[in-house]
């Protein structure tokens, strides 16, 4: 038998919470925080199809770097990966941007962290299965 309290406290829940919840995450090597979202579903999906390229035997192979910098891309408030100064400098497309001014062990921490946000707890279980 079902709780009716329980049944409002949920629906209260689902009501109330964040659509995208937010995070800072402070970066060592800028001595500043970036300002992160989460991402949904249907979002990482269209990264994940951004990332793919055909291999033998006609399935696809996510680039772990592309895949990266394209999370990035979506979740980051700040900084601005599509500013007009970062893209003159480094571009021409944000993702240049991204794969030029971080380190690759930034790109994975900050990108662990946005999967993280959106929902995957386990960092190196969510990248295989966001890829797959």
């Amino acid at each position: 038998m079902k709780s009716k309290k329980n049944e409002d406290d949920v629906l209260r829940i689902l009501l109330d919470a964040d659509l995208r919840p937010e995070k800072e995450i402070f970066m060592k090597r800028f001595n500043l925080h970036f300002h992160i979202q989460a991402l949904d579903g249907k979002t990482i999906n269209k990264i994940r199809e951004q990332a793919s390229y055909p291999v033998k035997g006609g399935e696809k192979q996510v680039d772990d770097e592309k895949f990266g910098a394209l999370v990035i891309e979506k979740a980051c408030l700040i900084p601005n990966w599509t500013d007009s100064q970062l893209l003159e400098a480094f571009g021409p497309t944000p993702i240049d941007v991204i794969q030029k001014r971080l380190l690759a062990g930034e790109i994975s921490k900050l990108s662990n962290e946005i999967l993280a946000l959106s929902g995957f707890t386990d960092e190196d279980e969510s990248l295989d299965e966001i890829k797959n």
